[in-house]
């Protein structure tokens, strides 16, 4: 089938929301604070890190199994990495904003009047020539695996599929997440021909929860939300096969994501990278995406 290309709106600007509590202060503690922030002033962004003792990482929030309220893969890799440079971790877990920038914003270069002090990185960050060039006070660095659109089907209705034809057929009833990617390729893409047999969701996995009970014969997600959604229901698993189906209106390699941090951050950068490294020839970052139930892709 023909289609108009739809723009691909990448899954990587996200949520905000912040609450800090503010502590009183005696004139002692306000002195030496003041001293050691006049000293950190001095310091490379790498020896400010080092002088913290903790490397402040931003995740976002409802981007399961990445991160979700403080948790997930990229949770854990920002632990390994912290760990592989003899640092704590302080996880800044944070909502999307309307445009990625503003996360950038937000997170990696000025802070927030609500968050404070901008995080060391931000995990999840897309690693793409155009928003490297467009977010240029961001360094885009170490990219750590790539995402695609996949389709999760029941193999027992749909035992092939190559195509998205059958999904304009009566019955083949499709989930997806409302307003992302999917949702707005099957709502729109050749001719509206599987709006009517798509169905909106609030989460992937709520869409794969109604998918295993029954209730649709597919769902279209990241392939990662996919394989991690499917692993919570192990005693049915096997009923369902996620793979990728191609359209001219989805990214044909899917997208590349890394980390993200303030420009001059370089030498934060560099280590970080190195870290990264030792993990992917290790084997320990595809444990990582193993104990989530989705497999481990290079970028």
């Amino acid at each position: 089938m023909n289609a108009t290309p739809i723009a691909l709106t990448l899954p990587f600007s996200f949520r905000k929301t912040a609450n800090l509590a503010v502590k009183a202060l005696s004139a002692v503690a306000i002195a030496f604070s003041v001293h050691v922030g006049a000293q950190a002033q001095e310091l490379t962004d790498w020896a400010k890190v080092q002088a913290s003792g903790v490397l402040t990482v931003a995740v976002y929030n409802y981007l399961a199994p990445y991160s979700d309220q403080g948790k997930g893969i990229d949770v854990d890799i920002a632990r390994a990495l912290a760990g592989k440079l003899g640092l704590g971790l302080r996880v800044r877990p944070f909502n999307e904003d309307e445009e990625f920038s503003d996360d950038i914003r937000n997170m990696v270069t000025r802070g927030h009047y609500l968050a404070g002090a901008p995080a060391d990185i931000l995990m999840h960050a897309p690693v793409d020539a155009y928003i490297m060039q467009k977010e240029d006070q961001a360094l885009f660095f170490s990219p750590y695996t790539r995402d695609d659109i996949f389709v999760a089907r029941n193999i027992k209705k749909l035992p092939t599929l190559d195509s998205f034809k059958p999904f304009s057929e009566a019955g083949n009833r499709i989930g997806a997440e409302t307003a992302a990617l999917p949702s707005i390729m099957l709502a729109g893409a050749d001719n509206a021909a599987y709006a009517d047999n798509l169905v909106n969701f609030k989460t992937p996995k709520e869409a794969v929860d109604a998918m295993v009970s029954g209730e649709l014969v597919a769902v279209m997600a990241t392939r990662a939300e996919l394989e991690w959604a499917l692993q919570q229901h192990p005693d049915k698993k096997a009923d369902f096969y996620v793979s990728k189906v191609p359209h001219n209106s989805l990214p044909p390699k899917g997208w590349v994501v890394g980390m993200a941090t303030k420009k001059s951050n370089k030498e934060l950068a560099e280590k970080l990278t190195n870290a990264m490294n030792d993990l992917k020839e290790s084997g320990e970052l595809a444990k990582i995406f193993e104990k989530y139930g989705v497999k481990y892709i290079r970028p």
